[in-house]
């Protein structure tokens, strides 16, 4: 997405690299056109161990020029690959005045060595752009072993916790380790650990996980832990909820974050309650100040701006009409404002006070004359038909050696492609799918989307985003073009302009284009997978808003993906998939999980956005505060549980 060319994308990630150019001389009119930020001639990574990665380093490329002169970048060279990777960036680019472009680069040590390596830009009529990078590959020394790799709590009724259950993860290595984070999502949790607690050669670190399930039905999930000196590690988490008979609140017991100084709702629920439930807090209970519960349940307010960051514990009482009483214990976490336009908590249709309903929960309800639901007739269940040939490739997809060729020891690439929203997201989730032992460990992740690349250039094959993805991303993965068999899409166009429908059209076109170059491109791919993005009225109002996709489009862009999917089970030609039917242009494509939800009105599965959730410009999800986690999450669970993918994604005995 084009918020991205900014220097600080991501504030928590940056870090200084240092550039110089060499001594050619320069035309006197070319001379101060090409700005570098920072400039100096060497960068020196911090110490990693062997299978970890650094944090993000940025070199920007500017034109600084005053008048219309452009500058070319013609190529790029990364050598010591094995070490250092490209994680973002292309080439041609032509800079116009004022325009950037930015390389993110990572080190990642295979061995336990002294890396030496360059990162070299040629911009025509400059002398090369040169930076040397080191870095030194350490041995863990830390050994991490869990006294489990996963658990089941069973069947739990709905609103009832679990109880804590205790997994342990020791260090049985010969150094320590440093916890860094750790999480398990709703209706997961975790306690028991500190950040930066150091876990000692040959001491152990118990974290206590829980169930609390809010509705029924079976969940998928994972306890992730994030050390200085290990690939993520974790324990893969089961439970069911079922059927409740009991007058019970059914509310998870940690509620969505609340913003300093900015509006706040949270919905409590309860369940088999008799009649109107009313909602008190319990003596001696208080909220956070400027916040009040209504006794529908509604927790709404603005906090002050005088509250302690933290996490406030309270107890409240829901009674029904025939005066049965429960209660439960609830936190409410506050968390420090951003820059973010925190007070939109949620949007409303154009020129109307109903707020947006997202398209899972809209059915055969209308959005301005427009039916609901991820398929056809408002439904969110996928044709039995088309359903049934996803079952097919799916079973199909197997590991393949480089050449294409089935191969027990071979990969099976899954490659996102997308803007920075899906870089960002794709990130954590490939340490998740990591940490999981129930995935695949088959499965090799590509992270094929990449900053400032939006929906109209991916509808390019000849995009230099594309050369990226062959050049560094594939062998810095370990895969070939052959091995690529899925693809998980998550696309936007930024500037959207005019009215529904008609203002999605353009982005259909984009993201079908985009889809019918995965398959011409990686002729391997079989199954396609497409997301979405997330709320984005935390942008409304600030200036980066403009360059992206501001609320309603970002919510009207599901109609969009629709549209494509609903292309190809109707039979459009240029979206066929099915070789009995004509020519083949593009791969099976379905929907991936809907990441939408109207800021923080809950959707019927319980799932909001917070502002806390994104960064500082309301358009990224951040992974300082796990925004990125929950489409991890929805990504893994869906991957996990669709007959389309848990094939090929879930591990086989």
């Amino acid at each position: 997405m084009s918020s991205c060319s900014t220097w600080f994308k991501r504030p928590s990630l940056a870090i200084a690299i240092v550039l110089i150019f060499s001594g050619l001389a320069l035309p006197a009119s070319a001379a101060n056109c090409l700005g570098v930020n920072p400039s100096s001639l060497q960068i020196q990574f911090p110490q990693k161990a062997v299978g970890t990665q650094s944090l993000v380093l940025d070199v920007v490329l500017s034109n600084i020029c005053t008048d219309a002169t452009k500058l070319n970048i013609n190529n790029f060279t990364l050598n010591g690959v094995g070490g250092f990777k490209l994680l973002a960036g292309w080439y041609p680019q032509q800079l116009t005045k004022g325009q950037k472009m930015t390389y993110e680069l990572a080190f990642a040590p295979t061995a336990a060595q002294s890396y030496v390596g360059t990162f070299t830009v040629n911009v025509g009529g400059y002398s090369p752009t040169v930076v040397t990078l080191l870095g030194t590959g350490t041995t863990p020394g830390a050994i991490g072993n869990w006294s489990t790799t996963s658990y089941n709590f069973g069947s739990i009724p709905v609103g009832t916790n679990s109880g804590p259950q205790t997994v342990t993860l020791s260090n049985t290595g010969t150094k320590g380790l440093t916890v860094q984070k750790v999480y398990a999502d709703p209706p997961f949790a975790v306690t028991g650990y500190t950040i930066n607690q150091v876990v000692k050669a040959g001491a152990s670190l118990p974290l206590q996980i829980s169930f609390n399930p809010s509705y029924t039905g079976s969940f998928n999930g994972a306890l992730v832990v994030i050390t200085n000196n290990l690939p993520a590690t974790g324990v893969t988490l089961y439970g069911t909820g079922i059927a409740q008979s009991s007058f019970t609140i059914t509310s998870f017991p940690t509620l969505p974050t609340s913003t300093l100084g900015a509006a706040y709702l949270a919905n409590l629920q309860s369940i088999n309650g008799a009649g109107t439930v009313s909602w008190s807090l319990a003596p001696g209970s208080i909220l956070p100040a400027g916040l009040t519960l209504a006794s529908t349940g509604s927790i709404t307010g603005t906090v002050a701006s005088t509250v302690t960051l933290g996490s406030y514990p309270f107890t409240v009482t829901a009674t029904d009409s025939s005066l049965h009483s429960t209660s439960l214990q609830l936190t409410l976490p506050v968390a420090a404002a951003t820059a973010a336009v925190c007070n939109n908590i949620d949007w409303d249709v154009r020129n109307t006070t109903t707020p947006l309903v997202p398209m899972t929960d809209l059915g055969t309800g209308t959005y301005f004359g427009v039916e609901g639901g991820l398929y056809q007739n408002g439904s969110n269940i996928m044709p039995a038909g088309h359903d049934a040939d996803g079952v097919t490739f799916a079973q199909q997809i197997q590991p393949l050696d480089s050449n294409g060729n089935p191969s027990p020891t071979g990969k099976i690439g899954l490659m996102s492609i997308g803007m920075s929203v899906t870089y960002d997201n794709f990130q954590t989730f490939m340490l998740d799918a990591t940490a999981d032992l129930s995935v695949n460990r088959n499965l090799v992740f590509i992270p094929g989307a990449q900053p400032r690349i939006a929906a109209v250039r991916w509808a390019s094959v000849t995009d230099p985003g594309w050369n990226t993805i062959f050049n560094y991303f594939l062998p810095q993965s370990g895969v070939t073009v052959n091995q690529v068999q899925v693809a998980w899409v998550e696309l936007v166009d930024s500037q959207p302009s005019g009215t529904f429908p008609s203002d999605m059209a353009s982005l259909t076109s984009h993201v079908e284009s985009a889809v019918q170059n995965i398959h011409t491109l990686f002729p391997n791919v079989k199954l396609a997978f497409i997301t979405p993005r997330e709320y984005a009225a935390y942008s409304n109002g600030i200036p980066i808003s403009g360059e992206n996709d501001p609320e309603p489009y970002a919510y009207e862009a599901g109609y969009a993906m629709r549209n494509v999917i609903l292309d190809q089970i109707n039979g459009v030609p240029a979206m066929n998939y099915n070789p009995a039917n004509g020519p083949v242009k593009a791969p099976w494509i379905a929907w991936g999980p809907y990441n939408w939800a109207n800021g923080m009105i809950a959707r019927s599965d319980g799932f909001v956005w917070t502002c806390n959730d994104f960064q500082g410009d309301g358009v990224h999800p951040s992974q300082s505060t796990l925004g990125t986690e929950k489409v991890s999450n929805m990504l893994m669970n869906f991957l996990k549980t669709s007959d389309a993918a848990s094939p090929w994604f879930l591990a086989q005995p």
